[in-house]
């Protein structure tokens, strides 16, 4: 477990970049749709070029996972949509709040991967949803308190900062999870991942199948929903580079359409350069780095420690706000709810 947080702290650092450079960007006038994009197109380019330099500059791996991505492109271009369009919302978010505070909101994630596991099938115990509702609560006293200083301080509306800021990176907290799930699901065994439902149906009496009817007819209607998932068991998953290029390459489709739908303005060579350094910090650094973290994972609380681990982001972006961009202190009831945080996390890191 200790190796997995580890990474996963490591992978947290490199995530914080984008928020503290995201609010540099806004605050340089830049759109948020070419800081989300042009991170995903430029850490596929920098992932394509790493992947070459590995191989001696032998175009081999790329050309099979090109192969990959092609017998299975609905599936990476969905799963990088969902799990790379957090991106985009997180960017957006970067308008209307500091990033330390769009990286406490987006500490979410540690209830939402809860959700999403057990969207999957998966069962928790009860002090590991305890400690996901202690990192909660500190996320919501977080984003209070800072609201409230703002409204006091600087007399602007606070809903606007919880309606345009919080509220995008609460629905980017399920995406994320989401579209890693759909990766580590596709990659188990069809014949390993029997599900609790046929062991009843098997093993379980008349009576018994009576009593557990309900429940079963739960389970079936997840498994029928998991069938969907195609099984993608490439030796090449097994490197979490060749994820993040198959999801990279998987998201440009969705960053096609919303471009079309957006229409932003031409984007600086400041707004260009800062979307790089976002790329190969948060983007190749940081997602890879926490790919290889889940897939140490065997158990569903591991994934959720290992997810868990993402709330250091709170701390990495204030730091980097305070220096980069002279980001206020938080409010007291902020600290409160950072305190919370660390706490909910330390639990998290203990439990075995």
């Amino acid at each position: 477990m200790g190796k997995m947080i580890v990474w996963g702290l490591i992978a947290s650092a490199f995530f914080s970049t984008s928020f503290v450079l995201y609010q540099l960007m806004s605050v340089q006038g830049g759109h948020w749709f070419w800081s989300a994009s042009f991170r995903c197109f430029f850490m596929w380019l920098l992932l394509s070029v790493f992947i070459l330099l590995q191989n001696k500059l032998n175009p081999s791996k790329l050309i099979a996972l090109c192969k990959l991505f092609a017998s299975h492109w609905q599936f990476w271009c969905v799963t990088g949509g969902i799990g790379l369009g957090t991106y985009g919302l997180l960017a957006f978010a970067a308008d209307y709040a500091e990033g330390w505070v769009i990286a406490a909101t987006y500490l979410f994630t540690v209830v939402a991967s809860l959700v999403v596991l057990s969207f999957f099938g998966q069962s928790f115990q009860k002090k590991v949803i305890v400690y996901s509702v202690i990192v909660f609560i500190g996320v919501v006293l977080a984003n209070v308190g800072e609201g409230l200083r703002h409204s006091t301080s600087q007399g602007t509306d606070w809903h606007a900062l919880l309606l345009f800021g919080a509220l995008p990176a609460f629905i980017a907290s399920f995406c994320f999870p989401l579209g890693n799930q759909l990766i580590w699901q596709a990659a188990q065994p069809k014949g390993d991942s029997t599900h609790p439902t046929h062991e009843i149906s098997k093993a379980a009496s008349n009576e018994t199948r009576k009593v557990t009817s309900k429940l079963a007819t739960s389970e079936l209607a997840t498994s029928k929903l998991l069938q969907k998932v195609p099984q993608v068991t490439s030796p090449l998953l097994s490197n979490p580079l060749h994820k993040v290029w198959l999801m990279s390459l998987g998201s440009l489709p969705m960053w096609l359409v919303l471009g079309f739908l957006v229409q932003p303005p031409a984007p600086s060579v400041s707004q260009m350069t800062i979307s790089f350094l976002v790329a190969l910090m948060a983007g190749v650094l940081g997602t890879t780095t926490f790919l290889h973290a889940r897939s140490l994972a065997k158990q569903p609380q591991q994934l959720a420690a290992v997810d868990a681990t993402q709330g250091s982001e709170i701390i990495f972006a204030l730091l980097g706000g305070m220096l980069l961009l002279h980001t206020p202190m938080p409010s007291g009831l902020s600290f409160v709810g950072i305190a919370l945080v660390i706490i909910g996390l330390v639990l998290f890191a203990k439990q075995r």
